[in-house]
């Protein structure tokens, strides 16, 4: 049931991250089966029976190709969106006695894996020989999110900026191009998050850390991961001491604007929620009273403290029993 729960959780959180909106359906309550948004709710990933058949070929890194030193979350960023039916051209040089540390390309299997660079149940689509000349090939031929990584040195080169992933849209709606106000999916596509009339109140207080509190030195990533799900009007309790001549190092609570945001620990769009002195006694608390993706972080030190694991994200789900 855990597991359930967590993979639903990443799917609505990187849909919801990318796509940006928000369900209006009245059928919501009524369960999957009556959920009529034109998606497949078969194990097997969607595939769109026409889709616009405009596809492009990428160099995945541009000119600077698949290679070592460079980052490949932030050229996804960038480049974005990716369509369906676009092509991912991936050129690397093969194994030589001047290439002593090729690359491969691997699946990864989920987001907690990416974040990671945990390869143990990735899948190697291409190994180092297959990049060379018109480079390697890989089609977005559904509709799901894809993990990319090198999987060479045991992970060391996915954890230093070669993966990134992309989730492909579809080219249906001739008003795509003309903007979010011309697009008609059956979605709320105003900026406010979606707020749903009459969410069940069976909230709970849940301490951020447990007994750890909010701490220097713990995974909150891995504790949001293992605490999952989270749900509409839970409120999350953070605990950390206030600055002191015992505490030269306190903490804070910013709210990310983003899942790159996130992932990069970048604080320059974030906002503070919690200055170092709230989270005595009793704590800092925080509703989760909107259906969006939080992103949550420590932002003292310059971003060195989210970068050290105090960072993490949840994404509230509904109680509809």
């Amino acid at each position: 049931m855990a597991l359930m729960y967590t993979k639903m959780l990443i799917l609505i959180t990187i849909t919801a991250t990318i796509l940006a909106i928000g369900s209006s359906n009245p059928n919501f309550e009524q369960g999957p089966q009556n959920w009529n948004f034109g998606v497949n709710h078969t194990n097997e990933p969607f595939r769109h029976k026409n889709p616009v058949q405009a596809s492009r070929r990428i160099i995945v890194g541009g000119s600077d190709n698949w290679r070592f030193g460079f980052n490949y979350t932030e050229w996804a960023r960038t480049n974005a969106p990716f369509f369906f039916n676009d092509t991912l051209v991936f050129k690397f040089d093969p194994p030589s006695d001047t290439n002593a540390h090729p690359h491969s390309i691997y699946l990864l299997p989920n987001l907690w894996s990416y974040l990671r660079c945990d390869l143990r149940w990735a899948k190697r689509v291409a190994n180092t020989s297959q990049g060379g000349g018109e480079g390697f090939e890989f089609v977005l031929n559904k509709w799901k999110p894809y993990y990319f990584a090198c999987g060479e040195s045991n992970g060391f080169h996915c954890q230093s900026g070669m993966k990134f992933f992309v989730m492909p849209l579809f080219r249906c709606n001739p008003n795509f191009q003309k903007g979010p106000q011309n697009w008609n999916f059956g979605f709320n596509y105003t900026n406010e998050p979606f707020r749903h009339t009459n969410p069940i109140q069976n909230s709970r207080r849940i301490i951020v850390g447990g007994s750890d509190n909010w701490r220097f030195g713990f995974n909150y990533t891995e504790w949001a991961r293992t605490n999952a799900p989270f749900f509409f009007n839970d409120t999350l309790v953070f605990k950390f001491d206030p600055p002191s001549n015992s505490n030269a190092h306190p903490h804070s609570i910013y709210l990310l604007p983003n899942l790159w945001s996130f992932l990069r620990c970048d604080l320059r769009w974030a906002k503070r929620v919690a200055n170092t002195s709230q989270g005595e006694g009793e704590g800092f608390e925080f509703v989760l009273n909107k259906w969006k993706p939080y992103y949550f972080a420590c932002g003292e030190s310059n971003g060195f403290h989210c970068q050290s694991g105090m960072k993490f994200f949840v994404m509230p789900l509904f109680r509809w029993y």
